[in-house]
């Protein structure tokens, strides 16, 4: 009977020994001074404290930017080492952040400002922000060149992010994340989460880091509002808003479709014929299709996880286009 007793009480302790603190990068339940971080400008962007609005707590980090090389930053008074994180290729960096648009109801006030100027040479990983890597090549998720980091007037809805990461041996590694397809959260908040081994560049490093710096794609403000490392092997998976349909010659049909993934950020491929030997005929999670042929057609539509670390998800929609 002790025999048996103490087996029951080994299992029961096990999950609580398998629980692991979460590492945290930027936490908004404290102030920035309080964790020992400081904030920089990098270029003409700009980047404080806010409690303006906060996903959890108070505070919230509030960058604006204005193209991929104008931003804001912040330095780690204690550097994270993630090199045993870096080993599961299921650890991701997820950023909650905040697109304000027009209802967006702000409260509070500013909150700390920011810290620094603008951003000087990186080359040979030197001070922070300034011209990237490789004149801003393209993420790990085949994510947009920065096309010399040129925005117009028109250019005012923030697509993509650019995350730069430095770790304490100098190098810098950098990522592009589009966020229109992120995990949608709370109360507008958005979780956009990208496995540290899909950072282009990260794998070079030591892996600790003392530093990220974020801008995007657009002439925008956009708030952080939590930073930390999670482990998320959730399998994809997905709904098309149709699955079989009986159609009049020339019907053009709006098709969309909703993935699921945990935190992870998908992208949506179309094949709107099996037997014509194009596997991709549109890409994007809301697509139109005009049908000019009559026949039985199969859809297929493929939801993947943007950085390639998750099986792909496939299903099918069945199509009779009648004369």
């Amino acid at each position: 009977m002790s025999i048996s007793l103490t087996l029951v009480s080994a299992v029961a302790l096990a999950p609580a020994a398998l629980v692991q603190t979460p590492v945290v990068i930027y936490a908004p339940v404290r102030s920035v001074a309080d964790q020992q971080i400081s904030l920089w400008s990098w270029g003409s962007g700009v980047i404080s404290q806010t409690d303006e609005m906060a996903y959890e707590g108070v505070y919230s980090l509030r960058v604006s930017t204005k193209n991929y090389f104008q931003g804001g930053g912040f330095d780690m008074g204690k550097p994270v080492d993630l090199s045993k994180e870096f080993a599961d290729k299921f650890n991701l960096v997820r950023v909650i952040l905040r697109v304000p648009d027009q209802s967006t109801v702000m409260g509070g006030g500013g909150g700390a400002g920011s810290i620094g100027g603008g951003g000087v040479n990186q080359a040979g990983g030197g001070s922070r922000g300034g011209s990237g890597l490789a004149g801003g090549e393209a993420g790990a998720a085949g994510g947009p060149p920065a096309s010399g980091g040129q925005s117009s007037a028109a250019d005012t809805t923030l697509k993509n992010v650019r995350m730069i990461v430095t770790t304490t041996d100098g190098l810098r590694s950098e990522v592009y994340v589009p966020i229109t397809t992120s995990g949608a959260g709370e109360r507008g908040w958005r979780f956009v989460a990208i496995p540290l081994q899909a950072i282009k560049g990260f794998d070079r490093t030591n892996k600790t880091v003392k530093a990220v710096s974020f801008s995007g794609d657009a002439i925008a403000t956009f708030y952080l509002g939590d930073i930390r490392i999670i482990n998320d092997s959730t399998p994809i998976h997905g709904e098309p808003n149709y699955r079989d349909l009986n159609l009049a010659l020339g019907d053009e049909i709006e098709f969309r479709a909703n993935g699921f993934a945990g935190s992870s950020v998908l992208v949506y491929r179309w094949d709107f014929d099996d037997k014509d030997g194009v596997q991709i005929d549109a890409e994007g999670q809301i697509v139109k299709r005009k049908f000019r042929k009559q026949g039985k057609f199969v859809i297929t539509l493929t939801i993947a996880d943007a950085f390639g670390l998750k099986d792909p998800y496939s299903t099918k929609i069945n199509v009779t286009v009648n004369p």
